[in-house]
């Protein structure tokens, strides 16, 4: 893959970067102005995790806002930035990373499923789109976790330029999994997601997925003989457990998870210059 098609690609994963931004902006001008009500009739339970449940509270809403704040700026400013230091880098540890980043803004669609949203459209949202918003969000989750376990992949023995073909096998299964997906269009959760029936197999999955991303780069650092993937390891381990905390958009597990990722940013790209030694 040229440094050509990458920035293409980057760019194409912009756009509904920058939509995101808009849309969460929208809605905060909105809820600035006092004309809808934030608080759920319909959802009484609210995912704080894989298969932990609490009742829903009338803060929910604010808080999951907050969450689809973050993944829509903090993506977007941090891209702008990395394609400063990055932009010629052959370096395929950040072009993942950065795709990655990119792949957050997708959860924002989830407003749509929001009060306000549904407020201020001017008809009943079907069904159908519905469940489509939510399949959007766990697209967004599963290709963000491929992108991170394609790092591991190029930093030991695959060769660089086959990375188009791999991206688009992962982009593909993350997206069977997504439309296959069995969700349950009557438990609509506080956290703008449809509770899963397969909630269990979506756990193990994840983090199995995960972990083996986290072991793909400890496992180069043991070939390469350099310790420093090991601290890169460290901090995608950090970035996925921020991940996986903020995903559900819940207290009490948002905040430490939104961290998570913001610090897991900076480490990880200034791990990746000490790797290439641009000092």
């Amino acid at each position: 893959m040229t440094l050509k098609i990458r920035r293409t690609i980057l760019n194409l994963l912009l756009v509904p970067a920058v939509a995101a931004v808009a849309a969460v902006s929208a809605v905060w001008f909105v809820w600035s102005r006092n004309e809808y009500a934030l608080g759920f009739d319909g959802p009484l339970l609210t995912a704080q995790w894989w298969s932990s449940w609490r009742p829903s509270e009338g803060s929910d809403f604010v808080w999951a806002l907050a969450g689809l704040s973050f993944m829509a700026i903090i993506p977007l400013l941090s891209e702008l930035i990395l394609r400063r230091r990055f932009s010629r880098s052959p370096s395929p540890e950040m072009f993942f990373f950065r795709f990655f980043l990119l792949t957050l803004p997708l959860q924002v669609c989830r407003l749509a499923l929001s009060p306000i949203v549904s407020e201020m459209l001017p008809f009943e949202m079907p069904i159908t789109w519905e469940l489509t918003v939510a399949r959007i969000a766990w697209f967004g989750r599963f290709l963000g976790i491929t992108a991170l376990l394609n790092i591991g992949l190029y930093t030991s023995d695959v060769p660089f330029r086959r990375s188009g073909t791999i991206l688009g096998m992962g982009s593909l299964a993350a997206l069977a999994v997504a439309v296959m997906l069995p969700l349950d269009s009557t438990q609509l959760l506080s956290n703008l997601l449809f509770r899963s029936g397969a909630e269990t197999a979506l756990a193990l999955a994840s983090v199995v997925l995960e972990i083996l991303a986290v072991l793909s780069l400890a496992g180069t650092a043991v070939t390469q003989r350099n310790s420093r993937y090991y601290l890169l390891a460290s901090v995608l381990l950090l970035v996925l457990v921020g991940m996986d905390f903020s995903f559900f958009l819940s207290k009490p597990l948002l905040a430490p998870g939104l961290v998570f990722i913001l610090f897991g940013i900076m480490g990880f790209s200034r791990e990746v210059r000490k790797i290439y030694q641009w000092l």
